[in-house]
């Protein structure tokens, strides 16, 4: 981007040069531009002076647009240094020792409690392969499969029930058909601070000097009006008109908002609210779920609908602008933008500290989902979200029967949907592979854990050794290896024990089967000993009659 404009500035510079506009020595370029389309020719005609007065005013104005966006861009920053000498280095290289140690202790745990949730779940779906009912047509459940896992496939629909907003200043001016979900999304323009770490190492020493700059990012927030900035005391966030809107959306739905979490600096504002989970039911946000959901005969709950984000709530698309009001008499300042949103920015402008925009969404039906649930009875509750329909779907509580039914083992609850349309072999492949997907990524982060558990065991080694330069790079990477030895073979041997305990038959196999082969591996390896240590006999000599040539008498003629 900065490319395109300095290349766009350029153009424009030329035209200007072109078009004859150069000043003279010592006066300003934007005087004397002005001065020259203030001369009048004696023809009199103005077509002579509105071409170079149109270029002028197009590179007046773009000059200003980057001045302004470089002034925006250019925000002061705080510096703040730490110093941390060897004897404090040595301080941490104690608590990194024992938190090494806990990581020691605690990530074979994790890894063979991941080894059993692995065989659980696979255990789960190989339930719902062998138990599961295929209802071959949605639209037609029947009684007799209530109670039982089912398989189906259908399309979600709302019929032609139309979905509205909670009714206040903030609604959509008339209701919304073949909408699953509506929401709205209030942001507001804020401040954030952001930082960035440079680091040096004491030349001779284990010493450290850790400099962190913090600056100033503006940027869009769901989360509401921000607190004062720790680092720039001068500097504060604008509430603008967000009391007014919460005001105006009327009281939540829920009780009290949710704890924020403790998330990692830097985070971009959008990335952080989803991580955060803002509750759409606080105002001056605002969702609603259609009450007539369902998929064929199957009614679908508004509970369902909100917690299966990925499935139900994955294409949400801007609600017509038409459906949009221009303005809103009690908050004059709201204006209706060329992409339907309401906000405080005037057309062109850029947003400032304390602006509001106002997203309006929806989830439209007509697509299809593919579940394995079980089938209930149904009872309709419109007031409560629950559809007027006989059956419905819900979680199933699965016990397995071992060792002929002596033994029942809690599997806990199958759950299975997804979008799209796929058949039982399909979801069931599918869940095998997520599965297997999930143990992957769970057992390198447990044998990460174990490595650095072991690198920061012997972090008081390797911070005394790095009180010499040579010595201490060659002695962290020395320690490096050998914590990434030590470690692999730890996993490793917990990997294998718990592969035995929750796979006995198998692993006996195994063990039979390689105890065969090295059974026959280690006889035969006997034999050729045995053959090799035998006494060998002194070799016989042929007698010497039968080694000597005979001599034949020679007869003369």
């Amino acid at each position: 981007m900065a490319v395109l404009r300095s290349i766009k500035l350029t153009l424009l510079l030329a035209a200007l040069a072109v078009a004859g506009t150069a000043g003279e020595s010592g006066e300003i370029r934007s005087n004397h531009i002005r001065s020259k389309l203030q001369v009048i020719d004696d023809v009199g005609t103005s077509t002579s002076s509105s071409r170079p007065k149109s270029l002028i005013d197009a590179a007046e104005e773009f000059i200003d647009f980057e001045a302004d966006l470089l002034k925006r861009r250019l925000q002061k920053t705080v510096d703040t240094t730490e110093r941390c000498n060897t004897w404090c280095k040595l301080k941490q290289s104690l608590g990194l020792t024992i938190i090494g140690l806990l990581l020691i202790c605690v990530s074979p745990c994790l890894m063979w409690k991941n080894e059993g949730r692995h065989v659980k779940e696979l255990r789960r779906i190989d339930f719902c392969k062998n138990k599961a009912v295929v209802i071959d047509n949605s639209e037609f459940p029947t009684d007799e499969d209530t109670g039982e896992l089912v398989h189906f496939v259908g399309q979600v629909s709302v019929d032609d029930d139309a979905l509205d907003l909670k009714s206040g200043a903030l609604n959509i001016s008339s209701p919304l058909t073949k909408a699953l979900v509506v929401k709205r999304t209030c942001s507001i323009y804020q401040k954030f601070e952001q930082s960035a770490q440079q680091t040096k190492n004491d030349m001779i020493g284990a010493g450290q000097t850790t400099t962190t700059t913090f600056s100033i990012k503006e940027d869009w927030t769901p989360m509401g009006p921000r607190g004062p900035l720790e680092h720039f005391p001068n500097d504060s966030n604008s509430r603008g008109i967000w009391d007014e809107l919460v005001s105006e959306a009327g009281p939540s739905d829920a009780a009290a908002a949710p704890t924020a979490l403790n998330l990692p600096p830097n985070l971009p504002p959008e990335m952080a609210a989803l991580l955060q989970q803002v509750d759409l039911n606080q105002s001056p946000h605002c969702v609603s779920v259609s009450k007539s959901a369902h998929v064929g005969g199957f009614g679908l709950s508004s509970d369902i609908i909100m917690t299966e984000n990925a499935v139900f709530q994955s294409n949400w698309m801007q609600v017509p602008a038409e459906l949009i009001p221009d303005h809103i008499e009690s908050l004059p300042e709201l204006r209706k933008d060329r992409y339907g949103n309401l906000t405080t920015v005037e057309e062109g402008d850029q947003p400032s500290n304390g602006d509001v925009m106002i997203k309006f969404e929806y989830i439209a039906d007509g697509f299809d989902a593919s579940f394995i649930v079980q089938q209930v009875l149904l009872d309709a509750d419109p007031e409560a979200g629950v559809p007027e329909l006989k059956f419905g779907v819900d979680k199933q509580n699965v016990h397995d029967e071992k060792c002929c039914g002596k033994i029942t083992d809690d599997l806990g609850v199958i759950w299975m949907v997804r979008a799209g349309r796929h058949d039982l072999k399909e979801m069931i492949s599918m869940a095998k592979e997520d599965e297997k997907n999930i143990t992957k990524i769970l057992r390198i982060l447990c044998w990460i854990l174990l490595v650095a558990g072991w690198m920061m065991l012997f972090s008081i080694f390797t911070t005394l050794l790095s009180t010499l330069p040579l010595l201490g790079a060659l002695g962290g990477a020395a320690f490096f290896i050998v914590s990434l030895i030590v470690g692999t073979v730890c996993c490793c041997a917990v990997r294998a024990v718990a592969y035995f305990r929750y796979r006995p038959l198998i692993t006996s196999i195994i063990l039979a089967i390689a105890g065969g082969i090295a059974g026959i591996i280690i006889w035969r390896l006997d034999d050729a000993n045995e053959a090799s240590i035998q006494p060998t006999m002194a070799p016989v000599f042929a007698p010497k009659f039968l080694m000597e040539p005979e001599e034949l008498p020679l007869e003369s003629y």
